[in-house]
């Protein structure tokens, strides 16, 4: 009996696509309504956000990634389950922002070219779907060991904008006892973590409102 070899491929390839991490599952934001996720955190320490003599690595700054819940799913997906999809932009979305992080080709080769790092005490601007949708989205501070999450759901009209505020803070595991970033799980209000305070308010556009370049007092 023949062993029909290139429907099996077929298949395993695209169980094989189904377990890659979402992150690389993503999805360009098309934007006409003009939806926006804005946010900014300020610098919570004393150091400079970029430090030019680092050729290999940028630092002090954060990670943020930012995850669509997609309704529309397929196997090995059940009725009723999203798939995050990262909607991070393109590295060249904030190459006019001037914040001394714009990564060359070749690491956006090798490492991905969405956008998933910022500097601080910079405003971005992040595209969103209109209308009603869920998404997650994480925050990490790897140099303060710091990080923690939100699962916002937002239902967005047309010119309006969802305004996203970020405190550091030290979080109680007894107020917070499940957090699957850190796959920490206690009740013991003793012990604490890092982590931030995320809060999220809905306004709409100005007009004529741009996005800011950064003013970090970076040479170009």
């Amino acid at each position: 009996m023949k062993i029909k070899i290139l429907p099996l491929l077929l298949v395993n390839f695209i169980i094989f696509l189904n377990c890659l991490p979402a992150y690389y599952r993503g999805k360009q934001i098309v934007n006409p309504k003009n939806n926006f996720l804005k946010f900014e955190i300020k610098n919570f320490k004393d150091r400079k956000n970029y430090e030019p003599e680092r050729i290999f690595y940028k630092i002090n700054n954060y990670r943020f990634i930012l995850m669509w819940l997609d309704p529309d799913v397929h196997f090995p997906y059940r009725k009723g389950d999203k798939m995050p999809r990262a909607i991070n932009p393109m590295e060249d979305y904030y190459k006019y922002k001037k914040d001394g992080l714009t990564r060359s080709k070749i690491d956006q080769f090798f490492h991905g070219d969405r956008r998933d790092y910022f500097a601080y005490d910079c405003e971005y601007w992040m595209p969103l779907l209109s209308g009603r949708n869920q998404y997650d989205l994480s925050i990490i501070d790897r140099s303060d060991v710091r990080v923690d999450g939100a699962w916002p759901e937002f239902d967005l009209p047309e010119d309006h904008s969802v305004r996203m505020k970020i405190t550091p803070a030290m979080r109680t595991k007894g107020s917070d006892p499940l957090n699957r970033i850190t796959g920490w799980y206690s009740t013991d209000p003793e012990l604490t973590r890092k982590g931030f305070i995320i809060e999220f308010t809905i306004e709409k556009n100005r007009p004529g409102e741009e996005e800011p370049v950064c003013d970090l007092g970076i040479e170009p």
